[in-house]
């Protein structure tokens, strides 16, 4: 049987650090592994910056690195991403767009599933808004709403653009074959844009068999938060609860990158407990992580971000380790419910603090939730079983 042949086109694919990269590369894995041919239209590593990957040792996957240049294809952007300049940040995200309809156009008929990503829109509206046959199957991935997420960023105002850029979201839902969430919250919101029922498929981030580590936990206990200090991140939270631990005597690790966490380095640099790592590879990431506790998940008071899967409480869980968070949501429901942690939507320092120090203070407590983490994580979020479901509703 002549194999099927996919093109995964995405802005964040490996090494690049966060769980978007990661649930890129390890899409493109399994496919690999079901004998789907599956190419990657991506740009140059970039995330945090384009300087982070001058740095071989990030790429640190072989199963990987052996399709670079064959499968992977890297678009060598002109224009900068990260530039301050918000004029060559919009030439950039043209550029990309122009570079993406350019290569459908040419290869469009080699394959029979295109599966596209957002964010960031541009690209999802570079391959949805020019199909036409009804081959290849077009799969729209969404991670995020967009514009609502933008929208949610203080200091940014859509106001005169907002009709225009709903109006293209609704095309963008309406033009998909197929329809893959990474979180059930966003079901609701994308069928009430549908003019027609359509096939959505939920497929949470999750964590493979090479990633499960379950390193021996630190004798003192320790609480971490790893990633990106950004837009979405309460970093005034943040400080304010490093302080409280701080003050409280637990140990404290921050891996972090991002727009804010300048802010938040020179916040809590001088803290007794606290200790300020450099970012490092996923791999060394999650292995870190999991020699911790607690790890943290603090995102600003808006609903459109509370209401999302980060990816931080996936590589807790992955990882053996309780998550902390003030999201809510069908996450926070399931925390409570499985007893994996504690999640509270909106909920204050002062309360996530507290809750951490029960977990201290009462390691009965905590082990038995850490037995709960163990049986939720094989349940749901194994890209083994993961990967064989998507798989099906491609070929439905």
């Amino acid at each position: 049987m002549k194999s099927k042949k996919l093109l995964m086109i995405t802005q964040n694919f490996y090494p690049e650090l966060g769980s978007a990269a990661n649930r890129m590369k390890m899409l493109f894995k399994q496919f690999t592994n079901e004998s789907v041919i599956t190419h990657v239209l991506t740009t140059e590593p970039s995330y945090p910056n384009l300087e982070l990957y001058q740095d071989q040792s990030y790429f640190d996957d072989e199963a990987v690195n052996r399709y670079e240049n064959e499968r992977i294809i890297r678009m060598h952007m002109i224009f900068e991403k990260q530039n301050k300049n918000l004029f060559v940040r919009l030439m950039y995200y043209i550029e990309q767009y122009v570079r993406v309809r350019y290569y459908i156009f040419k290869h469009k008929h080699d394959y029979d599933y295109i599966y596209v990503t957002s964010p960031n829109i541009f690209i999802a509206w570079a391959t949805l808004f020019m199909k036409k046959a009804k081959r290849p199957d077009y799969i729209l991935e969404i991670r995020d709403l967009w514009p609502d997420s933008v929208n949610g960023i203080k200091g940014i105002n859509l106001k005169l653009t907002w009709p225009l850029l709903k109006r293209l979201e609704k095309l963008m839902y309406q033009r998909a074959d197929k329809i893959v969430i990474n979180h059930q919250g966003f079901r609701q919101h994308i069928q009430q844009m549908l003019n027609k029922d359509k096939p959505i498929e939920f497929i949470p981030n999750s964590v493979s068999a090479e990633e499960r580590f379950i390193e021996e936990k630190y004798k003192d206990f320790h609480v971490i938060y790893t990633g990106n200090i950004g837009y979405a991140q309460d970093v005034n939270h943040l400080i304010e609860l490093f302080n409280g631990l701080n003050d409280n005597q637990v140990h404290i690790t921050a891996i972090v990158y991002g727009v804010k966490a300048p802010k938040f380095r020179k916040a809590v640099q001088h803290l007794d407990y606290v200790t300020l790592k450099p970012a490092m590879s996923r791999k060394q990431c999650l292995k870190e992580i999991s020699k911790h506790h607690i790890a943290l998940s603090i995102l600003n008071e808006n609903e459109t971000f509370l209401n999302v899967l980060p990816g931080k409480i996936v590589d807790a869980l992955g990882v053996n380790t309780l998550p902390v968070t003030n999201i809510g949501g069908k996450m926070a429901e399931d925390i409570h419910a499985f007893q994996i942690g504690f999640a509270e939507k909106k909920a204050t320092p002062e309360i996530l603090l507290d809750q951490i120090l029960m977990y201290r203070d009462s390691p009965s407590y905590f082990e038995d939730q850490l037995k709960n983490v163990r049986q939720y994580r094989q349940q749901f979020l194994n890209w083994e079983t993961n990967i064989k479901k998507l798989m099906s509703f491609l070929k439905e």
